[in-house]
């Protein structure tokens, strides 16, 4: 059953170089009746029940997967990619005619290449699978596809708002393509009825970051990445720097007409504290100031690294080795956060504020002592965020969330990976942030619900296989209390319906 039969309208990209594919996807379209994937789940969900023996299981991660897999031949055989429209990498990459011998292969062609029985995760759709995911999202099999390249599967990476936000609040915000404005969220998922995508480009890496890990936290701190940025700026002559602002603004579609000038302040004010408290003061209008200025940096550091006879041109002579220093300090981390950015989606799920991260009235009220007025948590005590007459995340969410699953692989041309905020910013042994959304959410659902609308095998799990806690130090990948959501977590089996 369809999700919509209206085709979302084509953007205008002519302004733009396109970092995933040379056609990019129309906008996914968020009027969508919520009754369709009721019913079809419901179907799914006879179908399963009435299964005598499971199909065998899969495999699935994103360990095995390397440059030389399939999606390493992609690299080679795709033209355009994200890294060749970079901001951290102008004029590296410069398309060529191409003899017929060495043009990439056809989209035939590579589907005769895929392993349908390698993992899952990070795997390219086959023409077979593409088409099914289109007929569930109502599209035409012509539909223009987009594709995520890189050793690691593509990522939804799982937020939740910490606040009540109505559809109408919801709706009426700003709707970005592929700017600094804003932040970094593709699509919010309210608590009822379908998706709200706020950014038309889901993979992109011209947008603000949404997480620690994207800005790259695990290379150094922000403040010690901001101090190198500012090196850079004091390193280099000013024209160098206003015109790799102007470079940069130039490449974004219809951005302020004072955009230099908003980047330009944040380095004239010389701290980023000086430069939150201005933004404090007038948000509006510094309102990508620093997002651009850190993308100015990008580029003028990856300009005087891959072409040294730049440094003439963008510092003083005593100062082109100062130069040329500290951005070889501050390129690698920008370097993946661009990365990371192209090859993540941020989503955030409609949750009230309850209590934070703190389970107990003891926990909060030790947090209200040493917490600013503005930041106390109002209630002073722990607050449940799922109740005998509330649910945490509704019926109607978990369907929003497979159904933009679905749209992801379109745009992607691989099978995603989801993980949580949580785990992002403190997995891995290694803590770059203090999330822990989204709280008290029931991965194993999400998971049971996209494998029955994709009809893959039952146990099927389209990320890490979910540990519920507080110590991701211990391997707990998604938060979940007893005290907070009033019973104990999810286990691996079919899930609520």
């Amino acid at each position: 059953m369809p999700v919509s039969s209206s085709k979302p309208p084509v953007q205008d990209r002519s302004d733009l170089g396109d970092p995933l594919s040379p056609s990019r996807p129309p906008t996914p379209d968020s009027r969508v009746p919520r009754a369709w994937l009721q019913q079809l789940r419901n179907q799914l969900r006879n179908r399963w029940e009435q299964r005598q023996h499971p199909p065998r299981t899969r495999v699935l991660g994103v360990a095995g997967i390397t440059v030389l897999s399939l999606v390493g031949l992609d690299l080679l055989l795709v033209i355009l990619t994200p890294l060749s429209h970079s901001l951290l990498l102008p004029g590296l990459f410069k398309q060529e005619t191409v003899s017929d011998s060495t043009k990439p292969l056809t989209a035939e062609e590579l589907d005769q290449l895929i392993d349908p029985n390698a993992p899952l995760l990070g795997r390219r759709l086959t023409l077979q699978e593409r088409q099914k995911v289109l007929a569930l999202l109502g599209q035409p099999a012509d539909f223009p596809g987009g594709f995520v390249s890189g050793p690691e599967a593509p990522r939804i990476i799982l937020h939740d708002t910490a606040g009540e936000l109505s559809r109408e609040e919801l709706e009426n915000r700003p709707k970005y393509t592929e700017t600094p404005l804003g932040d970094g969220i593709a699509a919010y998922v309210p608590r009822e009825g379908p998706l709200i995508f706020t950014r038309t480009v889901l993979f992109t890496p011209y947008r603000p970051t949404a997480a620690a890990y994207e800005k790259g936290l695990d290379f150094a701190t922000e403040d010690q990445r901001d101090q190198s940025l500012r090196k850079v700026w004091q390193a280099a002559n000013p024209q160098a720097i206003q015109q790799s602002i102007q470079a940069v603004v130039g490449k974004l579609k219809d951005p302020p007409p004072d955009l230099a000038n908003r980047a330009a302040i944040w380095f004239k004010l010389g701290s980023n504290r000086a430069y939150m408290r201005e933004y404090a003061r007038s948000p509006h209008a510094l309102d990508g100031g620093k997002t651009t200025a850190i993308w100015a940096i990008a580029n003028l550091c990856q300009t005087v690294l891959s072409d040294p006879s730049q440094l003439k041109q963008a510092a003083a002579p005593a100062r082109q080795s100062q130069l040329q220093q500290a951005c070889a300090t501050v390129n690698p981390q920008l370097q993946a956060s661009q990365q990371r950015l192209a090859s993540s989606m941020n989503i955030e799920l409609v949750q009230k504020e309850g209590s934070d991260c703190f389970v107990s009235d003891a926990e909060v009220q030790a947090y209200n002592q040493i917490a600013d007025d503005a930041h106390k948590i109002a209630s002073g005590q722990a607050i449940p965020l799922e109740t005998y007459d509330r649910q945490a995340y509704t019926d109607s969410q978990y369907e929003a969330l497979t159904q933009l699953y679905l749209w992801a692989a379109i745009y992607a041309g691989r099978f995603p990976e989801i993980v949580t905020h949580f785990w992002l910013d403190q997995g891995n042994g290694k803590v770059i942030g203090t999330h822990c959304d989204p709280r008290g959410f029931n991965l194993n659902r999400l998971y049971r619900e996209i494998a029955l609308v994709l009809d893959h095998p039952t146990e099927t799990q389209y990320g890490a296989p979910p540990q519920y806690g507080r110590n991701p130090d211990q391997g707990d990948n998604v938060w979940w209390s007893e005290q907070i959501m009033g019973g104990e977590a999810p286990t691996a089996g079919m899930g609520s319906f």
